[in-house]
C-alpha cells in the first residue's frame, strides 16, 4: 500500500501511542471497546508508515462492569511490530475521561510504594499488588518511592493477560519470547507518559523484558516518584540520541510547557515542572475565578506534599505550545486550554494529526461518537 504520511520512526511510534488514548475516551463494555480497537489497528496500520501490525493483544481493561456499555476502559495497552526495522512498540493509554480507576491512578500520590522492594518481589509467575510504604527521615533520601497511583497502573499493565484468542500472555511473558534481536520501545502520553517509564524499568530491574534492547518514548507525564526513582530511570535509559533536540529523542518525557499535566507533582519551583507553573505560566486569570484555580492547586500540592516525599520530573525535553490565552475567566475556558495544550498541541508538535484524525473516525464508527 503507498504510504500517504512519510512519517520518519518517531512519528510512527507517536501515532501507536496516540491510538490508545483515542479509546480511552470512548464508553463501551471491555469487549466492545477492545473489538473496536483492533479492527480499527487492522484496518490503519497498513497506511501508517513502516510495515506495523499488532502482535500482542490489544487489551482493553475494565476493573469493574466489564459487561456495561458505560463508563470507559481503566486501562489500554497493546504492542506491534515493525519486521522490518525490527522493532516493537508497547502503547499504554493516557487516563480515560470516564473511568473512575483511572482518577484514581492519577491523584493517589498521597501513598507511596518503596519500588526497588516492590520489584525485587516480580517473576515470571506473577507481580504482586503494590503495597503502601510508610517513608522516614532515614529513607526517604535513600530509598526510590514511586507514587502508587502509579503502581497501581503499572500492576494493571503487567498482570493482566491478553484475552485475546491464542494468546492468554502477559506482556512481559510476550516480550521474553520475542526475538531478541528486536529494540523494544515503551510509549504512552499523559497517565500511559507516567505509566511507560515505570513498566520499562520495572522490567529491566526485575529482568523480565529478555536481552532487549528498551527504550521509552514517554510524552505529558507526571512526576511519577521522588528523586531517587528519577535517578534510576536516567541511569537506566539515558537520553538516546544523547545530543538529540525536539521530538525525536528517547527516554526523555517529552512535554509542552503550556501543559498543565507535567506540571504534576513536584511543588518545587526550581523544577522545570511544578504545580506552581499552573497560575505563575499558563493558567492566566484574575478574582474569583482565580480563587477556584488557586483552590486546586493547593489542594494538588496538598496531596503532593501528604506522601512525605518530594515529588521529582524525570529527565525532560521541552516544547513550546500556541500561548494560552492572556485572561482564562471560567471552566469553560480552562477546560479548552487543556486539550489545546494536553492534546493537540502535541499532535501538532509531532506533525501525525492527520493519521490520528484517522484512526478517530475509523474507531468513532465502531463504537459510535461519544
Amino acid at each position: 500500500m503507498d504510504d500517504p504520511y512519510h512519517y520518519n520512526l518517531f512519528q510512527q511510534i507517536y501515532c501507536l501511542s496516540m491510538a490508545t488514548g483515542i479509546v480511552s475516551n470512548r464508553q463501551d463494555t471491555e469487549a466492545v471497546l477492545q473489538a473496536a480497537l483492533k479492527e480499527s489497528l487492522n484496518e490503519v496500520l497498513p497506511q501508517l508508515t513502516g510495515n506495523w501490525s499488532i502482535s500482542w493483544g490489544p487489551r482493553v481493561y475494565k476493573e469493574k462492569n466489564q459487561d456495561s456499555s458505560e463508563g470507559g476502559p481503566d486501562n489500554v495497552w497493546f504492542a506491534a511490530v515493525d519486521d522490518t526495522q525490527k522493532i516493537c512498540v508497547v502503547a499504554i493509554a493516557g487516563t480515560a475521561s470516564n473511568s473512575l480507576a483511572d482518577i484514581y491512578e492519577d491523584i493517589n500520590v498521597y501513598e507511596v510504594v518503596d519500588f526497588n522492594a516492590w520489584v525485587k518481589l516480580w517473576s515470571h509467575e506473577g507481580i504482586p499488588e503494590p503495597v503502601k510504604s510508610t517513608p522516614t527521615q532515614d529513607n526517604a533520601s535513600t530509598t526510590s518511592y514511586c507514587a502508587r497511583g502509579t503502581c497501581i497502573g503499572v500492576w494493571n499493565v503487567l498482570s493482566n493477560v491478553s484475552t485475546e484468542a491464542g494468546e492468554d500472555t502477559r506482556i512481559d511473558q510476550y516480550l521474553t519470547g520475542l526475538d531478541p534481536s528486536y529494540t523494544v520501545v515503551v510509549t504512552g502520553h499523559s497517565l500511559g507518559g507516567a505509566l511507560a517509564p515505570i513498566v520499562a524499568l520495572g522490567l529491566v530491574e526485575a529482568e523480565m523484558a529478555g536481552s532487549h534492547k528498551i527504550k521509552v518514548l514517554p510524552s505529558a507525564g507526571v512526576s511519577p516518584g521522588n528523586a531517587n526513582l528519577a535517578a534510576d530511570y536516567a541511569t537506566t535509559f539515558p537520553k538516546d540520541p544523547s545530543t538529540g533536540e525536539g521530538y525525536q529523542v528517547y527516554n526523555t518525557d517529552y512535554y509542552n510547557t503550556f501543559d498543565i499535566v507535567p506540571q504534576a507533582w513536584s511543588t518545587d519551583t526550581n523544577d522545570d515542572r511544578n504545580l506552581h507553573n499552573i497560575l505563575d505560566k499558563i493558567i492566566h486569570t484574575t478574582g474569583e475565578f482565580r480563587t477556584e484555580v488557586e483552590n486546586y492547586v493547593n489542594l494538588a500540592i496538598g496531596l503532593s506534599q501528604a506522601s512525605q516525599i518530594r515529588y521529582t520530573p524525570l529527565p525532560g525535553q521541552s516544547f513550546t505550545g500556541p500561548p494560552p490565552p492572556v485572561l482564562i475567566q471560567n471552566w469553560d475556558e480552562a477546560k479548552l486550554v487543556l486539550s489545546t495544550q494536553h492534546v493537540l498541541a502535541y499532535w501538532s508538535e509531532f506533525g501525525i494529526t492527520e493519521f490520528v484524525k484517522l484512526f478517530d473516525s475509523k474507531f468513532s464508527k465502531r463504537v459510535g461518537a461519544q
